[in-house]
């Protein structure tokens, strides 16, 4: 079997393991933000940036949401990672922000990312937000996104399937939040 059938097969299995009422539960958050014309504050590391800076993008042009991926602040970014510390990266930016009804959602494959689940948790229990997250497989490390109003799980082991899975999962929501105006 070639490689790129190994992938695709991996992902059409990851797919069949996605909980479908965790992503609804992260759709009627995201519509709880866009009925009272807040903003989603999207982050991640890595390729978990680029899908928080790819789900913003769609939430925006699509669903008419307004959406800001933090990360994409990189001024802001590297001034607060080298002047607060980088375990309160994502944190620090938020804390600037002005609260209304507002929606936070990290993304973090492993779960243990310490600047994401930092923000989510100040979010959370600090400013009283809206809060949602994608991660992977359980580890273990994602106890610290438990308790989150919406918490979606990529259950294969392989992060670049999971990589894939929560592109996947943010395109979904996304037809699901314009098919139903």
């Amino acid at each position: 079997m070639d490689k790129i059938h190994v992938h695709f097969s991996q992902v059409s299995e990851g797919m069949s393991l996605m909980d479908r009422e965790e992503i609804v539960r992260m759709v009627e958050v995201l519509r709880v933000v866009k009925k009272q014309r807040g903003t989603v504050y999207l982050f991640g590391n890595g390729g978990s940036h680029a899908t928080a800076g790819h789900f913003a993008n769609d939430l925006m042009k699509m669903c008419g949401i307004r959406a800001v991926c933090v990360g994409d602040m990189a001024s802001a970014m590297m001034e607060g990672g080298n002047v607060t510390g980088w375990e309160i990266l994502f944190y620090g930016r938020l804390w600037n922000m002005e609260w209304g009804v507002e929606g936070v959602g990290g993304i973090s494959c492993g779960g243990g990312s310490a600047n994401v689940n930092r923000a989510l948790r100040a979010a959370r229990d600090e400013w009283g937000v809206l809060c949602g997250g994608m991660t992977g497989l359980s580890s273990g490390s994602e106890i610290n996104m438990i308790g989150l109003d919406a918490l979606i799980h990529a259950r294969f082991p392989d992060i670049r399937v999971q990589e894939d899975l929560h592109l996947m999962v943010c395109h979904a929501m996304v037809r699901m939040i314009q098919e139903a105006e």
